[in-house]
């Protein structure tokens, strides 16, 4: 099936790209940072401005990660709920994650005005809302609990979408904005005057040290402060094997997107309904853009089935003119609900930034702001909040056991699979992991009938990919790592392509 509408984001659609240089050989600075999207990004204007000198290490294009591929809600309305919240950390830290989440919304309203970055900012209401009758105690909870802290919400019925809602809770002054021409502005700001951004330079190691060593394709890069600010932790298990237990207490999930045009004006405001999987709504111009269909990354689903039934929940609720767009990207829960940013456990000078769950651009702010202050030693009253080594056990003992239960399940029965027996079972465009004579291979058939033939592991921890028939994407379903067709990397925690895997001599001719 070919899905309608092009596979990139309105963001990559509509936005120029990037031509920083990659790195050109050995270089020192006071902070490298692995990773140019929002989290990266911000620490580093913030660095500089403080007078330090940074380097920002992006592996393809600014954008080029989750960011590009974000719907960019700037918002206080955390996908755990603030009722939960209260019940799992208390009142005191869910007011906490409240205020940052305000805090990080009028420092990017600041970034924007400061830098005059055109990237389209509005601020904007937001709702959460339902459709069913049986939910409406749901949101009236929540209005409760975020009146409780401080968050300025009101009930309301009058939430302005074509569909018949129960109940609503508006969140006034929430913001949205393009994602990709935001980074732009921030990277133009960063570079010069002793720090720099370097495109196209993936990173490959890092070395522990007084003054750390990041090693990349194109030199080294020499500092006593690195930032991971690459979504989840890229790591090499032997240089960082700390870095793995942080693997374990995110869960990896792929959320799907569409941009339709309508035969009426879209709506204006961010729209989250309260189903499971939730959808959410905005706007960027004439077209309405809708998410949801979220799943487990690498679990054996019909990938671009995700797509067809979220057509069909737009069809059904909006005139819908055309399809334009369609595109997924990964998020990362965390055990108990909120991210993990902060220095990293065995290495005072490593920072990371992760489990940013549905509010990335918030929490990635967050993340940046205080990334930057815990390296130039100011107090930070959320330090403690999001600290990467914290051990919450009542928020998040439960969910962090059943994600690493299924992590094990994976590990162990996914040895004993294989989806066909025969190299003639793999059809032009599809993968398939085949079972010949005991041995399993990941091979992907193109357009012109050839074979591509990858072991199945991936290089990370050991699990076996799945294939992702919507992305054309080798996936894993125990961290998230996701490979292209020939093997390359395209989302951490790995670092290392997969391996190539000849088929025997007698089977390689017989596709």
């Amino acid at each position: 099936m070919n899905l309608p509408g092009t596979s990139v984001s309105v963001w990559m659609d509509t936005t120029e790209t990037t031509n920083f240089p990659p790195l050109g050989g050995n270089i020192s600075v006071d902070v490298a940072i692995v990773g140019g999207g929002i989290t990266g990004l911000t620490a580093a204007l913030l660095l500089k401005r403080a007078g330090l000198t940074v380097a920002v290490l992006e592996a393809g294009k600014i954008g080029s990660g989750v960011t590009g591929y974000t719907t960019a809600h700037i918002t206080e309305a955390a996908d755990e709920r603030y009722k939960n919240m209260i019940s799992s950390l208390g009142e005191s830290d869910a007011k906490i994650v409240a205020e940052s989440s305000r805090v990080a919304i009028e420092r990017i309203a600041e970034i924007v005005a400061q830098e005059k970055i055109d990237c389209d900012f509005q601020r904007v209401p937001g709702y959460l809302y339902t459709e069913n009758t049986q939910d409406i105690s749901e949101i009236e909870q929540e209005a409760e609990a975020t009146q409780k802290l401080g968050i300025k919400t009101s009930l309301t019925t009058d939430v302005p979408l074509p569909i018949s809602v129960k109940a609503g809770l508006l969140f006034p002054n929430q913001a949205q904005f393009n994602s990709l021409q935001y980074l732009q502005g921030l990277a133009k700001s960063v570079n010069g005057h002793g720090s720099f951004v370097f495109e196209e330079t993936p990173v490959t190691k890092i070395n522990s040290n007084p003054v750390n060593d990041v090693y990349t394709e194109h030199g080294i890069v020499a500092a006593k402060n690195v930032i991971i600010a690459t979504h989840t932790p890229i790591h090499n298990l032997s240089s960082l094997p700390d870095l793995y237990v942080m693997s374990t207490k995110i869960a990896p999930y792929r959320s799907y997107v569409i941009g339709v045009s309508l035969h009426s004006p879209a709506p204006v405001g961010l729209f989250w309904d309260t189903d499971s999987p939730y959808h959410y709504t905005r706007s960027y111009g004439n077209i309405l853009i809708v998410g949801g269909e979220d799943h487990k990354t690498g679990e054996e689903v019909n990938n671009q089935q995700c797509y067809e039934q979220l057509e069909t929940y737009v069809k059904a609720r909006y005139n819908v003119k055309s399809i334009d767009y369609h595109w997924s990207s990964q998020l990362y829960e965390p055990a108990d609900g909120l991210p993990y940013i902060g220095k990293t456990a065995a290495n005072n000078n490593i920072y990371v930034a992760t489990g940013y769950s549905g509010n990335g651009m918030t929490f990635g702010t967050i993340g940046g702001m205080l990334l930057s202050d815990l390296i130039l030693g100011r107090e930070n009253p959320w330090t403690k909040l999001y600290d990467p080594n914290r051990a919450n056990l009542l928020a998040g003992v439960q969910r962090f056991v059943t994600e690493n239960v299924g992590v094990a399940k994976h590990f162990i029965a996914d040895r004993f699979r294989s989806d066909v027996k025969e190299l003639s079972q793999v059809p032009i465009g599809e993968g398939k992991i085949v079972d010949i004579d005991g041995k399993k291979y990941a091979v992907y058939r193109d357009e012109r009938g050839d074979l591509c033939s990858l072991s199945p592991v991936c290089t990370h921890a050991g699990c076996i990919v799945n294939w992702n028939n919507a992305e054309k994407t080798w996936d894993c379903p125990c961290h998230g790592g996701r490979f292209s067709t020939t093997g390359e990397v395209l989302n951490g925690p790995p670092i290392t392509d997969l391996n190539q895997k000849p088929l025997p001599t007698s089977n390689a001719t017989k596709g």
